[in-house]
């Protein structure tokens, strides 16, 4: 008999612990998406105003290995996954699907449905959908810490944030999406004299952004822009392919991705003692990367060495408007045609 109390006993202490750890690894879950929702507020405050206004947010999936959480889900995703309310506060309800929402391994991305897939979860509503840091360390090991992690979702979430502009999306689905961005990797990839353009047309924004001379500045632009008109005019005639809207699009949809998620580097910087944004998570151990950033140190935001030349090319324009204090946050998006190309050719 009283070898079966103990063994009862000791069934209950393991199964107590079991529990505990399960309800820990939750309250970890719960922690770093409430962490995020904090962080866009930040980068509403610091960086880009309207963007955690209630008309742009859209939900996130958080994925482990085994399970889906969801935090304010819309009505649709309900109806469609079987789901369990497991954590809310003031801003966000957090919702367990019964089965995870996909198989795909890896996460890190906002997505939509367009065209006439009216049937899907996600049609015109875009979800910002993230692996954890766990999962994410996995696929990306130069993914070390929750900071550097939660700066690719603020990139993500920059993409939702775009897409909730009717004018956008009505004409990125219309006019741009068809030709996808990879065309313009290829472009860059397979044409060494497309390549040379593109390589100094960067330099050339790069020398703007580092003149101090405004008459030296201008006409370093009137130079760029000389140069971008001849490698288009070639690209039509050589290729039959107009691609001045698609590069302007994707420029300015990667470019400000891209700048919101930069202006986090130096942030965290001043971030770092701030327990309601870092609170307790021993994933919040930074390598260092934010303790005294210098953008030198990440050449591949701004160089356009790879294929995804845009997203360099664009991030530059973004930070030639600020130099240049021209305002384009209270017009891009909201104006569905108007690319940071267009605003400086305005000035």
């Amino acid at each position: 008999m009283n070898k079966l109390i103990v063994l009862i006993l000791t069934v209950l202490v393991f199964s107590c612990k079991d529990k505990a750890k399960d309800d820990s690894n939750e309250q970890l879950i719960f922690d770093r998406i409430e962490f995020v929702y904090n962080l866009k507020q930040t980068v509403d405050e610091k960086t880009w105003a309207s963007f955690n206004d209630k008309e742009y947010d859209l939900p996130l999936i958080y994925f482990t290995d085994t399970s889906s959480y969801i935090a304010n889900p819309t009505e649709k995703f309900l109806n469609t996954f079987k789901s369990t309310l497991v954590f809310q506060n003031g801003q966000i309800k957090i919702y367990k699907t019964k089965s995870r929402v996909d198989s795909l391994p890896f996460h890190m991305e906002t997505g939509m449905t367009l065209g006439t897939a009216t049937d899907n979860f996600n049609y015109h509503s875009p979800f910002m959908m993230c692996s954890s840091f766990e999962e994410t360390n996995k696929t990306v090991p130069k993914v070390r810490s929750t900071e550097a992690w939660s700066t690719m979702i603020m990139h993500e979430y920059f993409h939702g944030y775009q897409y909730k502009h009717k004018s956008y999306i009505d004409y990125y689905e219309k006019e741009i999406v068809q030709i996808q961005p990879d065309s313009l990797t290829a472009l860059y990839q397979n044409n060494s004299w497309f390549k040379k353009s593109i390589d100094e047309e960067n330099q050339l924004l790069l020398n703007a952004l580092n003149e101090n001379d405004s008459i030296k500045t201008k006409a370093t632009l009137a130079a760029f822009f000389e140069l971008r008109n001849q490698r288009r005019k070639q690209v039509s005639e050589q290729l039959n392919f107009d691609i001045a809207n698609y590069e302007k699009c994707y420029e300015t949809m990667e470019g400000t991705a891209r700048y919101v998620e930069f202006s986090l580097y130096t942030l965290f910087a001043t971030m770092q003692s701030d327990n309601k944004l870092l609170k307790s998570d021993t994933a919040f151990k930074s390598f260092g990367k934010f303790r005294k950033y210098n953008i030198e140190q990440d050449q591949w935001l701004y160089q356009t060495g790879k294929g995804t030349y845009f997203y360099a090319t664009g991030f530059n324009m973004v930070r030639l408007l600020d130099k240049l204090k021209i305002e384009y946050k209270s017009r891009l998006f909201k104006e569905g045609k108007t690319t940071l190309e267009d605003l400086l050719l305005e000035k």
